[in-house]
């Protein structure tokens, strides 16, 4: 389902953000843990340590939550302070809701109401702290990455717009140290039972660009991946691939593996089962199709616009069912073919994740 974004920022600021050296941001596949320990969290419930004495000391300062409440008040935001950075939080009047880490433009929590009344948490997020260490690794929800492009560099906040009646928008600005040439920015927007992530990438060179590895990959928590069924990829064309995930930065020691592609072919159920583990990329398919999970009776929608390929992962059976570690990792890309960017022209990528159930 297409949605626009044509409310005007009436607000726009570039707020002083802290760069923190102690909160890193992960998710690749390889490294998700398959049982939770006590050292893991769902983030919701995770209160970040307070600031070291480093972040105190550098010339970067924490955003003003106070200032963006008194700026952004009546917009359907509300803002909270964690550690040295600052989540969003959009609230529809129709019980929806988003969570939005600011300076990573990473949405780490979209809840619903479904069928039965209730509400849902559709996003998988969590965090982890290692023992005897101060990093914080934050993994899941929805997150954008290039892998041509400087994925270490932060959002800054260029304006909130909207009312809880209707939706809820957030501007998010960025430039990129390895292609100067490029200007980023994302819109998220949370309107009626649909949550928006919205990329666009503006050549602002004499030449052309060519980006790589963009995507705009989701964490969706379901029941098991047993009970999981991805319907409407029917005839669509996949390649196998090893697991992808965006990275934003890397924890130390850690290195980043080669892309490695594997079989190709059809896709041959309209009701695909994802009990096993897989990791594809799924070419011509439909511009939506819906994520069945018969385990918790929901149903997500799937939707994107300006990317050409599907990416989608499964743990399979290997993680317990039917407890905070259930996931599967949906969301459109461009990993096959780099986005060509003519000089002046811009590119526009959008997710969708729409409620049905409501």
């Amino acid at each position: 389902m297409a949605l626009s974004h044509s409310t005007i920022v009436s607000h726009s600021c570039t707020l002083p953000l802290c760069r923190y050296s102690k909160l890193h941001l992960l998710s690749q596949p390889s490294y998700l843990p398959l049982h939770f320990n006590k050292n893991v969290k769902r983030l919701e419930s995770f209160h970040l340590p307070p600031p070291s004495a480093a972040a105190a000391a550098s010339s970067y300062f924490p955003i003003d939550v106070e200032y963006l409440k008194r700026e952004f008040s009546g917009h359907g935001a509300t803002f909270e302070d964690i550690g040295e950075t600052c989540v969003a939080k959009l609230k529809l009047d129709n019980g929806s809701s988003a969570n939005v880490m600011l300076t990573r433009g990473m949405v780490t929590s979209y809840k619903v109401k479904v069928w039965h009344g209730g509400k849902v948490e559709l996003l998988h997020t969590w965090v982890e702290q290692e023992q005897e260490q101060e990093e914080v690794v934050i993994r899941g929800g929805v997150s954008s990455a290039f892998s041509s492009s400087d994925d270490t560099e932060e959002w800054s906040l260029h304006g909130i717009t909207g009312d809880s009646e209707n939706c809820v928008q957030v501007e998010l600005r960025r430039s990129d140290k390895k292609i100067k040439e490029i200007e980023m920015k994302q819109i998220i927007t949370l309107r009626g039972d649909t949550l928006s992530i919205e990329l666009c990438v503006t050549n602002k060179g004499v030449s052309p660009i060519s980006i790589k590895g963009c995507s705009l990959v989701s964490y969706l928590t379901v029941s098991t991946p047993e009970a999981t069924y991805a319907v409407g990829l029917e005839g669509s064309d996949f390649v196998e691939k090893t697991p992808f995930l965006p990275r934003f930065g890397l924890v130390q020691g850690e290195e980043e593996e080669e892309d490695k592609y594997g079989l190709s072919g059809e896709e041959e159920s309209n009701y695909k089962q994802l009990s096993e583990e897989m990791s594809r990329i799924y070419t011509l398919a439909p511009s939506s199709f819906t994520i069945i999970d018969r385990g918790r009776r929901n149903s997500v929608v799937v939707g994107r616009e300006g990317f050409e390929e599907v990416y989608m992962y499964s743990p399979g059976s290997k993680l317990e069912s039917y407890t905070k570690s259930a996931y599967v990792c949906i969301g459109p890309s461009s990993l096959l073919n780099p986005i060509s960017l003519d000089p002046g022209c811009v590119w526009r990528g959008v997710l969708h994740i729409h409620n049905p159930n409501s």
